[in-house]
């Protein structure tokens, strides 16, 4: 935990080897074909034939996978999206058009790409399904470009609810989707295909592990975000109930931070911390002014800290308040440690508020510790 001290100046299927459908194509059924006016016969595919064989079991399988991908794609991608943009922008509020635009350009891709050159997506894997063509191995980026476009309608959420897709499934005889049948693709259980297409499977079996582990990570984020901006925020008060700050749900107090503090809160998950010291105007000489309180608790923070660098002083105000700002890096026991400290004026008081976290976590934290910052209030404000 980073603490300070502060002052006071007082966070069902069959397997594949019962059919022999793919060590010996010759056991599959032929069916005829005109060519010329004359009849001839010829084998369907073989996956044609392997999909013939399976019941509901598939359906569920790939209902469970397209759940996986759209929470992954959602949240994990999403959130990709989303946390890029707002670091470019550097702003608050990223240019949501953008963002909408790459989340639908990427999720395109991830399908095509995917399921292109090796028949899987996240959820595919993790169910041991795959999309093939009727020889057994990934369809290609062609047929891959088919069953895309027509996902969009057949399998699209905000259309019909993925149903069209879903009832395809369950009443075809090759348990396909529109997208499988204008493209003649099919999927399969991975574990029923053999030895066939498992090279390229091994090539992309570690990249589609990674985007899991990535996709899981900015989902995490983007989940916490969201969380953070629904749940009610909780106040934290004064001591004595005359000033109070609010912070997300995920922030609670510890008075252990230093006891001389009227408000001391963290984020013990991420390493972010807040205090206010607050003190009567009484206790000092009438000739105080803001700038003489900022310049002696400056001086204090200094000396108790190595190598410090201080940032230039700020002007601002805090709810109709005027404060001065200013930042403080330095080493505490050894450790990079940064400050942003306030000093507040009120009518009656003058305040400290001190917010911190490492120094290699400042720049994600700021937005953070500096909207409760700006929170500070007396209670007959609320």
């Amino acid at each position: 935990m980073l603490y300070l001290t502060g002052i006071k100046l007082t966070t069902e299927v069959y397997h594949l080897e019962e059919h022999d459908v793919t060590n010996n194509p010759s056991s599959a059924v032929p069916g005829p074909y005109a060519t010329n006016g004359n009849y001839h016969r010829r084998e369907p595919d073989k996956m044609a034939v392997l999909s013939e064989t399976y019941g509901a079991s598939i359906f569920f399988r790939r209902w469970a996978a397209w759940m996986i991908d759209f929470i992954l794609i959602v949240f994990g991608y999403g959130g990709l999206v989303y946390f890029t943009a707002k670091k470019v922008a550097e702003t608050e509020t990223p240019n949501m058009g953008m963002v909408v635009i790459l989340f639908l350009v990427g999720s395109f891709c991830y399908y095509l790409l995917l399921e292109g050159l090796t028949g899987y997506t996240l959820g595919k894997f993790v169910l041991r399904i795959q999309v093939v063509n009727g020889d057994g191995r990934p369809p290609g980026m062609i047929k891959s470009l088919i069953r895309t476009l027509i996902q969009l309608v057949d399998t699209n959420p905000l259309l019909f609810m993925g149903l069209p897709a879903g009832i395809c499934v369950l009443v075809t005889p090759r348990k396909q989707r529109i997208g499988d049948m204008a493209a003649n693709t099919y999927v399969v259980r991975a574990r029923d295909l053999g030895k066939v297409s498992k090279r390229k499977t091994g090539i992309f079996a570690g990249a589609i592990i990674l985007m899991t582990i990535i996709s899981i990570v900015f989902a995490v984020s983007l989940i916490s975000t969201l969380i953070t901006q629904i749940v009610k925020p909780e106040v934290f008060t004064s001591k004595d109930s005359q000033f109070a700050v609010t912070a997300p749900w995920n922030w609670s107090r510890d008075n252990s931070m230093n006891e001389e503090a009227d408000i001391s809160i963290k984020n013990e998950f991420t390493d972010r911390y807040l205090m206010v010291l607050s003190e009567p105007k009484s206790d000092f000489d009438s000739s105080m002014t803001l700038q003489d309180y900022k310049g002696i608790i400056e001086d204090h923070l200094v000396s108790g800290i190595t190598a410090p660098e201080l940032g230039n002083p700020s002007d601002i105000e805090i709810n109709g308040y005027p404060a001065i700002e200013f930042t403080l890096k330095g080493e505490v026991e050894g450790t990079p440690i940064m400050y942003n400290v306030t000093t507040i004026e009120t009518p009656s008081h003058y305040h400290q508020v001190l917010a911190w976290t490492y120094a290699s976590r400042y720049s994600r934290a700021q937005q953070e510790l500096l909207k409760i910052r700006d929170s500070f209030r007396e209670m007959n404000m609320l």
